[in-house]
């Protein structure tokens, strides 16, 4: 009887930290701008449309490229920052050095996005 409730206590245990919960971070300081972003797959398809407009017209391109081990993107707006994004996980930072005020106000615009979309 001992080992079956050991049994039942370890697969609740290994399926309550399979269950993956939304979490957005946004972090600014005056060097830089941090945006960490993880969801559960369910959320990918809303996420997904985020991206699509965050990276529409001239920087459609960027999502063909591998940003899994991580890369600096320049949109065609100026905005410079660095990506790395899997499924389930996306992490983003500005240098504000690097960037002027839209940067910075698409940086903002694009952390109200990702926050909605994981609601």
């Amino acid at each position: 009887m001992k080992k079956i409730f050991l049994f039942f206590a370890m697969t609740l245990t290994v399926m309550a930290c399979n269950e993956q919960s939304t979490s957005v971070e946004v972090k600014k300081t005056n060097e830089r701008f941090e945006l960490s972003a993880k969801y559960p797959k369910n959320k990918q398809p809303k996420f997904d449309a985020v991206l699509k407009e965050v990276f529409k017209g001239k920087d459609s391109l960027l999502l063909n490229q591998n940003l899994s081990v991580g890369k600096e993107l320049k949109l065609s707006n100026g905005a410079v920052f660095y990506t790395k994004y899997n499924p389930g996980k996306l992490e983003m930072e500005m240098l504000l050095e690097r960037n002027n005020m839209n940067g910075r106000k698409y940086f903002d615009t694009l952390s109200a996005q990702v926050k909605k979309a994981l609601e």
